[in-house]
C-alpha cells in the first residue's frame, strides 16, 4: 500500500536496505545477556530466609549469657553489701551493755533466789507446782468431774471442761496463792503456801490445803469426790510410797524420795474426814502425758472391777505417782512437802504441824476478806 512506503519514520530513512537486514539476523542470532540486578528486583517469589553461619549464632548467645551472668553477680554483690549494711547498723544499735547479767547480781543471789525456788510456776495446769530447776520435782491436782452425767478427768486448763470459774484469786509470787474453781456441782477451793524454818532443805517447804464443797444441797447431786494429787520426777529418779497409806488415821506418809537440790524429801497427808486413798506408779521419761496414763489405769480397773479407782499398781523404779483421796463431800484435807529430812534435826511433825497451822490461818484470812468484801 502507498499509506506503508509514506509511514517509515527518519531513523529508517536514513539507513541502507542491506545494512537493516544483516543487524536484524545478527540479533536473531545473539544469545541473550542476563542481567542480575533487574532479575532481583523483579523476583516476586517466596520469602528466602537469611543464610546466617551457626558459628555466629552460638557467639551471640554465648555473649548474652555472659552479660545476663555479670548482671546477676552485680546485683547480688550490691544486694550483698546492703544487707551487710543493714546488719553492721543493727550490731551497732543492739550491742550488749557491759554490765553482769541482773539474775547475777548479788541482791538477786542467795536467799532471796532461793525464797523463789518453789512455786505455782506451772501455768498449763490448774493447780501445779516446781521448783526454778530445768529438771525439777513437779505436783499438781486432778479431779474427776461430771458434765452432762459423764465422768471428765480435770488436770489441764481446757475451756470445753467448761468450768464456771477458775484462777488465782490472790497471789504474791513468792509465799502464798488462793484460787476457786468452780466445776458444775462441786467447788474446790486451793490454798498454796510456802515456809522455811530450820532443817529445812533448799527451797524450804510447801503446803497445799484443798477445800471441796456442792454447790447444790440436792442430795441427789454428786456427794462424792474423786481427787488426785501426784508427784513426778523429772529427773528420772525413783519415789517410794508410804507403808501405811492402806491405814490412813488422819496423818500418813504418802510418798518419799531424795534429790540432789533438795536432799531427801516427804509429801504427807492429814485430813479429819474419812478418806479412801488408792495409787498408781509409773516410770516415764514424759510429764505432758500425766493425765493419760492416769486415765488409762482408771479405765482399764474400772473394766475389771466395775470401780472408778486405781488399782494399787506400783512400777519397778517408777518416777511419778499419783493418789486417788476419795471422800465425801464437803472435805478438806492438807498435803505437805517437809525437805531436808534426812537429817536428825529435821523436826519433821513439828514443821508439818506448822505448815497445816499456817494452811488454816491463810484459808480463815482468804474467808474474812471475802466476807468483808461483800459487806
Amino acid at each position: 500500500m502507498s499509506g506503508a512506503g509514506s509511514r517509515r519514520t527518519a531513523r529508517s530513512r536514513g539507513r541502507p536496505a542491506g545494512v537493516d537486514s544483516d543487524r536484524d539476523e545478527a540479533v536473531r542470532n545473539q544469545k541473550p545477556i542476563r542481567v542480575i540486578g533487574k532479575d532481583r528486583s523483579r523476583d516476586h517469589g517466596p520469602i528466602r530466609l537469611m543464610n546466617v553461619s551457626v558459628t555466629k549464632l552460638l557467639v551471640l548467645g554465648v555473649g548474652f549469657l555472659a552479660l545476663l551472668f555479670l548482671a546477676l553477680l552485680f546485683y547480688t554483690y550490691s544486694l550483698a553489701s546492703e544487707e551487710d549494711e543493714v546488719a553492721r547498723m543493727a550490731r551497732t544499735s543492739v550491742t550488749p551493755l557491759d554490765a553482769p547479767k541482773m539474775m547475777d547480781l548479788p541482791q538477786f543471789q542467795g536467799e532471796h533466789r532461793e525464797s523463789l525456788y518453789w512455786g505455782t510456776y506451772r501455768p498449763q495446769v490448774y493447780l501445779g507446782i516446781r521448783a526454778r530447776t530445768p529438771q525439777s520435782l513437779i505436783a499438781g491436782l486432778m479431779w474427776i468431774g461430771i458434765k452432762n452425767g459423764q465422768y471428765f478427768l480435770r488436770h489441764v486448763c481446757d475451756d470445753s471442761d467448761g468450768l464456771n470459774t477458775f484462777g488465782w484469786i490472790d497471789h504474791n509470787g513468792r509465799d502464798y496463792g488462793h484460787q476457786v474453781l468452780v466445776d458444775h456441782d462441786i467447788s474446790l477451793t486451793t490454798s498454796f503456801l510456802k515456809d522455811r524454818q530450820n532443817g529445812s532443805g533448799y527451797g524450804g517447804d510447801w503446803a497445799v490445803r484443798v477445800d471441796v464443797k456442792k454447790n447444790d444441797s440436792d442430795e441427789a447431786k454428786q456427794n462424792l469426790v474423786h481427787l488426785f494429787f501426784y508427784m513426778a520426777d523429772e529427773e528420772g529418779n525413783s519415789i517410794s510410797t508410804g507403808k501405811d497409806i492402806d491405814n490412813f488415821d488422819g496423818a500418813t506418809l504418802l510418798t518419799f524420795g531424795s534429790r540432789k537440790d533438795v536432799g531427801r524429801w516427804e509429801l504427807h497427808l492429814e485430813s479429819k474426814d474419812d478418806v479412801e486413798i488408792h495409787y498408781s506408779g509409773f516410770k516415764t521419761p514424759h510429764m505432758h502425758n500425766l493425765t493419760e496414763l492416769v486415765q488409762g489405769a482408771l479405765a482399764f480397773h474400772a473394766r475389771t472391777t466395775g470401780r472408778l479407782l486405781l488399782p494399787d499398781v506400783y512400777d519397778d523404779s517408777s518416777n511419778v505417782v499419783v493418789f486417788q483421796i476419795t471422800a465425801k463431800l464437803p472435805s478438806k484435807l492438807d498435803i505437805a512437802f517437809i525437805s531436808g529430812t534426812g537429817l536428825r534435826s529435821s523436826r519433821v511433825e513439828e514443821r508439818i504441824n506448822q505448815l497445816r497451822g499456817f494452811s488454816a490461818c491463810l484459808s480463815l484470812l482468804f474467808f474474812t476478806d471475802k466476807i468483808m468484801h461483800y459487806l
